[in-house]
């Protein structure tokens, strides 16, 4: 069976990255953050293509037309996700990558501590029905992954509401209504916010199995001073960052 697995990417530079993450930390750092992120997926796409029982074939779909030959790009097929909002850039490379494969995953960057091994256990045993979609939530209410073989008309992308609290349920209720049901995996996490970045150098930390750029993003969190919890510990710059984001975010 063939899988294409898009990641969903913006070029540094090029466009605004991590811009709620920038509001807590910087703009600088949440760059920095997002380059290691962006290597940590790209990491486990390559572990994937080579564990799966399926053929899986990535692909970079990204933000800017102009980025698709630039060598940073270069590991993994590229596509332009097009114009539009989200939606219609997300049917743009759904809908494309469909007519060339059986089955189309998308995921983003903002997940860095999934493991190679869980994404392959649910590409390798997607539902071949027709009328049915896997869906990893994520705790915010959004979806760090989305795999089908169905036929998902433009409208059910562009009428869902995304990055608020209900949009993987938007997105399942608008799916239900053309009779493609959802079943879900294992709810995670994604980064937007320095609460988020806390949360994710605890789950790295305490991972028995990294990668290689995982492990490099963790050292990073760690000499950023995210490794301390934000309701313990004396570190200054630590508590002034979670004070700012749950400042910005009013949490």
């Amino acid at each position: 069976m063939s899988i294409a697995l898009a990641i969903f990417a913006k070029t540094p530079g090029l466009s605004p990255v991590k811009t709620r993450l920038a509001e807590d930390i910087g703009k600088k750092s949440a760059e920095e953050f997002y380059k290691l992120s962006v290597k940590a997926v790209e990491e486990m796409a390559h572990t994937i293509t080579k564990s799966s029982k399926q053929s899986i074939t990535p692909y970079w779909a990204l933000a800017e037309k102009e980025a698709l030959t630039l060598n940073r790009w270069q590991n993994f097929n590229t596509m332009w996700t097009g114009g539009g909002d989200l939606g219609q850039r997300l049917h743009n490379i759904y809908s494309g990558l469909l007519q060339k494969h059986d089955f189309v995953a998308l995921i983003g960057t903002d997940s860095p501590q999934l493991e190679s091994t869980n994404i392959v256990h649910i590409l390798d045993n997607l539902d071949d029905k027709p009328n049915s979609c896997t869906i990893g939530p994520a705790v915010d209410g959004g979806f760090y992954l989305f795999a089908s073989n169905a036929d998902i008309p433009e409208h059910i992308w562009k009428s869902t509401t995304y990055s608020v609290k209900t949009t993987m349920k938007e997105l399942e209720r608008n799916l239900w209504v053309e009779n493609i049901h959802s079943i879900k995996v294992t709810e995670r996490d994604d980064v937007d916010n320095a609460i988020d970045l806390f949360r994710l150098t605890k789950e790295l930390n305490e991972s028995k199995k990294l990668s290689t750029s995982q492990l490099n993003l963790l050292n990073w969190c760690k000499s950023s001073n995210f490794s301390h919890s934000p309701n313990c510990g004396n570190n200054v710059a630590s508590k002034k960052i979670l004070l700012k984001s749950i400042s910005n975010h009013s949490l």
